[in-house]
């Protein structure tokens, strides 16, 4: 079969070359030869000779078969037989969520034993995904941390394990802690302990290119103070910024995000674990470790009017926290607020009014960026903003 033999160093380029020509076989696989070179297997539609602009060479040898991966529907439909997937509640055949090595599939709670076709749907998904070490069903939040209410469906050893077998296997298996790569950092955590969002990825990079750019306007480092970290993310991805961050406050009502701290902030990780954490400890001169309600983080006097940022994701209440959060904030020069807030879709154009009035005079409109991240149920929306302070007004 032909094949399109080119240079490693230009092999993207001219694969999307040939891509937009649609000349590009999907039936067989692009693979690097002996010599160095990405051979690219040609559709029989491509011509026999490519112009200048192609650079590489026509050849001719024995193509490499892509396998294609069956999606778990197909899968689920061979197993069950005609049209399972309407038969299940929307949740079952839509919804699910992939955190590490963890599938989580959105679950209704059954008065019985679990149906043979949700059985059926998530071995179909398991063997889909060959990396997933474990399958559970989300009941939603629970408890005073608003966690995931979680409970494990499926587990991969040298089979698939489900049912009743799950209750043999010895914990190591059972065990929902996991790592997520994210831009390049580790972020370890325990799904079924601690709240976390992939969604947020693409907030916590905006936020980090955000503060640079603070960063240079102060010329200095930033002090930056997250009273609801979780396990972290939006710290250890500004922490792997060098030099952006001066000191950090990180605090978080739930115990269990503390030891995941100590594994996701590069700073923590040559330091051992506490045994507990009550109220505030100073770590290290730059950072403080915190396991309290938030809300009383501004009461500590060392605190007040230390800090340039204020991370504020805690979207259901962030409005209500943030007029008792501001004292945090330093007064003799500009500081930040990034938070997060979840609006009925009525009241988000009055959203930078209602912060310019929070703020006491220290923030106009024109100091708040507003920016609608998606939709939450048919009449609520995740709404990210930025709301900058000026020095504190004369007499306040």
């Amino acid at each position: 079969m032909r094949h399109f033999s080119v240079p490693s160093v230009r092999a993207q380029e001219i694969i999307e070359k040939l891509r937009q020509k649609g000349w590009i076989s999907s039936d067989y696989r692009i693979h690097p030869n002996d010599d160095g070179r990405i051979l690219i297997p040609l559709h029989f539609d491509a011509p026999s000779t490519l112009s200048n602009d192609f650079t590489g060479e026509i050849i001719s040898i024995e193509p490499i078969i892509k396998h294609r991966i069956r999606s778990w529907k197909e899968i689920f439909e061979e197993e069950v037989g005609g049209h399972g997937l309407f038969e299940l509640d929307e949740r079952w055949a839509k919804g699910h969520e992939i955190v590490g090595d963890i599938m989580i599939q959105p679950a209704q709670r059954f008065p019985d034993k679990i149906p043979p076709k949700v059985d059926a749907l998530i071995r179909a998904k398991m063997e889909a995904h060959p990396r997933i070490r474990i399958i559970v069903f989300d009941y939603g939040v629970r408890g005073e941390y608003r966690v995931r209410d979680l409970e494990i469906a499926a587990v991969r050893t040298d089979r698939i394990i489900q049912g009743a077998e799950l209750d043999s296997l010895p914990p190591n298996l059972l065990d929902t802690k996991t790592t997520i790569k994210e831009s390049g950092l580790n972020i370890h955590l325990d799904p079924s302990k601690v709240y976390y969002s992939a969604k947020l990825e693409t907030e916590r990079i905006e936020t980090t290119r955000v503060l640079l750019d603070f960063k240079e306007e102060l010329n200095r480092p930033l002090s930056i103070c997250d009273p609801y970290c979780g396990v972290g993310p939006n710290l250890a991805h500004i922490l792997a910024c060098d030099g952006l961050s001066s000191s950090i406050l990180a605090n978080d009502l739930n115990p269990d995000c503390i030891p995941f701290l100590f594994k996701n902030l590069s700073p923590l990780k040559s330091h051992s674990i506490p045994e507990e954490i009550d109220g505030m400890i100073q770590l290290t001169p730059e950072i403080f470790i915190g396991n309290l309600d938030a809300l009383s983080i501004p009461l500590d006097d060392l605190q007040q009017g230390c800090w340039d940022v204020l991370l504020v994701n805690l979207p259901h209440d962030s409005l209500e926290h943030i007029p008792l959060l501001i004292p945090l904030l330093r007064t003799d020069s500009p500081s930040l607020i990034r938070g997060w807030s979840i609006l009925h879709q009525d009241d988000v154009i009055d959203l930078a009014q209602k912060l310019a009035t929070i703020s006491k005079g220290r923030s106009s409109i024109e100091d708040i960026e507003i920016k609608v991240r998606k939709q939450y149920g048919p009449s609520y929306d995740m709404v990210g903003f930025w709301m900058r302070l000026s020095g504190a007004p004369t007499g306040i």
